[in-house]
């Protein structure tokens, strides 16, 4: 379709709500001057033809195939139909009257009635299953039957003034009951439907019907209580002005909140002209009403121009004010970011309590800003927390830092397909990012440990199995072999005795070297012979042997304990293996302090530095391991100039483990 095409469309398509407003108040003016005896049935007509046409030419305009939007159209062209006839009917007389209260009976019904059968095709245009074929052909031909019988009764009703029909042929007594029966079956159906696709889709299909469904059972229970009780007092068509309404109001909703039909951004902006120009009428109305009732008949004609002063003199300021709550039920939080922050606090607080402090944590984002699809997703590309869709093209991604490290992203999508986000929704976006960001490194450090705690469990029980091992094969046979030589020996003579001493001297020495090897394996043997600071002078020298130069700051150290003494050996000897093989030193620096409770090591280098992207390995995982198992901590900085350092607090004394 060309673009002159598509305009043409759009224009012919927006002309239904801006007939069907003119239908209505031209037939409100009409009844209230003729002094129309029962007004509730107009109440109905006035809160049907203001609000159907305009959620459904937005619908149509987007999605010119789904027949929702038109349904829409319809419901509000045939009430709205229904007032302006009304209104010709009792303001006029002859023939142009008699036609138009014949009309009134029955027009009504012709958008009405297949609205009724709304429910069951939302929330995409289609029937729950071909199952409902039957149930809903039968509903359109007695909507069809009903509309038909409403045409030949034989009493016309015009706002309560009642003729007979001219050309009418069938009782009231008998269309009434059936006009219920078929209005009852409707909203029962759509009900039923509604109910069908809940129960068989999944959280997102509830959350997105259950407006529409609301709205349907609201809807339902007026129809009811109208076709029960007598029209007088008018309790049924006061509760249908109040319940139809809704039903578009459900579905808006629910397109703007969960992207439905496509066409929230043509909603969106409609919403706000709709819900003043509903004010501004009901204004218009009751000034009329008012002025009319304190000045007596008099004032018939300065009436309206009272309340043509009113409205314009209050357009303007309810237009800013109807705006800022249509802002707010839209875009949510955006402009109060303490709010938002406070939310997203009490959330993150509610799901640590339940497990990962990031429970749920995209939901109240969505949910303050009014986004359809949030997602926080993890540096490994682990999706921690979801709400809705927010893998599209157009998703946004904030980064998520902590510390200078990125923890992960936050994607969102846009509330409507191609809309990119304000600068206030990335303003706030960006407010949000710093507690995920803490949230998600604690969850981080929290899985580290675990991890680590698991990890020291494993290699425990490994280096036990190795050492039971090496006893059992190694050591055990030997012991056996030296107590059999030695019996050999003091059996035999002198002259045989010697080589089986010999024997057994030799078996010793192998079972001294094979314990040396034991021990060097649980311990290195540098420590026991240099002491750390001898030790890691001997891991600078290897290293210096290298293209890089290694230089040693260290002061005298206190005792250590024999843990804090072999997790300073293997960082330091990790980190120097690190920045030779993988950053490419040329420089290598190397401080080992005490300071206060815990001994200070820092290994600093002048290589490649840390990847904003870059993934822990098996080594920095083993140096953190190492830390926190003896309760001190690691940490990888970027160095100035370029580099890293590698910083490690290790507790001096046993009493610090664990509090370090």
């Amino acid at each position: 379709m060309s673009t002159a095409s598509a305009s043409l469309r759009r224009v012919a398509v927006w002309t239904i709500p801006v007939a069907s407003t003119v239908a209505v108040a031209t037939g409100v003016l009409l009844a209230a001057r003729a002094g129309a005896a029962d007004l509730g049935y107009l109440l109905v007509d006035v809160a049907v033809g203001a609000t159907y046409p305009v959620v459904g030419a937005a619908m149509a305009v987007r999605r010119p195939r789904d027949p929702v939007g038109w349904l829409f159209c319809a419901g509000g062209l045939g009430l709205s139909a229904q007032a302006l006839a009304g209104g010709i009917a009792l303001a006029t007389g002859g023939p142009t009257a008699e036609v138009a209260a014949w009309v009134v009976n029955w027009v009504f019904f012709v958008g009405l009635g297949p609205l009724l059968l709304l429910p069951t095709l939302l929330p995409d245009g289609r029937l729950p299953s071909r199952r409902w074929r039957p149930a809903v052909a039968a509903l359109a031909v007695a909507v069809a039957v009903v509309t038909v019988l409403l045409m030949l009764r034989d009493e016309l009703w015009v706002w309560g003034r009642v003729s007979l029909n001219p050309i009418g042929v069938v009782s009231t007594d008998v269309v009434a009951p059936a006009f219920a029966v078929v209005l009852v079956a409707a909203v029962l159906t759509g009900v039923g439907a509604l109910v069908v696709r809940l129960r068989g889709g999944g959280t997102e299909v509830r959350r997105r019907l259950l407006p529409v469904l609301v709205a349907t059972v609201v809807l339902a229970a007026a129809v009811i209580v109208d076709a029960i009780l007598p029209p007088d007092p008018p309790i049924g068509s006061w509760a249908l002005a109040v319940a139809l309404p809704l039903l578009p109001v459900a579905t808006a909703a629910a397109v703007l909140r969960y992207r439905l039909f496509d066409v929230e951004l043509a909603i969106r902006r409609v919403l706000v002209v709709v819900a003043t120009a509903a004010i501004l009428l009901g204004a218009y109305l009751g000034t009329v009403a008012i002025v009319g009732t304190l000045l007596g008949a008099g004032a018939a004609d300065a009436a309206p121009l009272v309340a043509a002063a009113v409205v314009a003199a209050a357009a303007a300021p309810l237009g800013r004010v109807v705006g800022r709550v249509v802002a707010r039920l839209l875009f949510g939080d955006r402009s109060e970011p303490g709010t938002a922050l406070a939310r997203l606090g009490e959330r993150l607080e509610a799901s640590g309590e339940q497990g990962s402090p990031l429970h749920d944590s995209a939901e109240t984002v969505a949910v303050t800003l009014r986004l359809p699809g949030v997602a926080v997703v993890s540096s490994d590309g682990r999706e921690v927390s979801r709400y809705g869709d927010a893998d599209g093209t157009d998703a946004t991604s904030v980064p998520l830092r902590a510390g200078g490290v990125v923890e992960g992203e936050l994607r969102v999508v846009g509330r409507a397909p191609g809309e990119a986000l304000s600068r206030s929704d990335l303003a706030v976006l960006d407010d949000l990012a710093r507690p995920l960001a803490l949230a998600l490194a604690a969850d981080r450090l929290a899985r580290e440990v675990r991890a680590s705690r698991e990890r020291a469990v494993v290699a425990r029980e490994d280096e036990r199995r190795r050492i039971r091992r090496e006893l059992h094969d190694g050591l055990g046979p030997g012991l056996a072999a030296i107590g059999i030589q030695l019996d050999l020996a003091v059996a035999a003579p002198q002259e045989r005795a010697e080589p089986a001493v010999g024997r057994a001297r030799g078996i010793v020495d192998e079972l001294v070297g094979e314990v040396r090897r034991i021990v060097h394996d649980l311990r290195p043997a540098a420590l026991d012979e240099l002491g750390l600071l001898g030790a890691v002078e001997d891991l600078a020298l290897a290293a210096g042997g290298s293209a890089a130069s290694v230089e040693l700051e260290a002061v005298e150290l206190p005792p250590l304990p024999a843990a804090t003494e072999v997790a300073a050996y293997r960082i330091v000897q990790e980190a120097l293996a690190n920045a030779l093989k993988h950053a490419q030193a040329r420089r290598i620096r190397l401080r080992i302090e005490p300071r206060g409770a815990v001994l200070h090591l820092a290994v600093e280098d002048d290589g490649r530095g840390i990847a904003a992207t870059a993934t822990p390995g098996v080594g920095s995982s083993s140096m953190r391991d190492r830390a926190t198992e003896i309760g001190g901590v690691l940490r990888r900085e970027e160095a100035v100039g370029g580099g890293t350092i590698v910083i490690a607090e290790l507790p001096l004394s046993t009493e610090q483990r664990g509090t370090a």
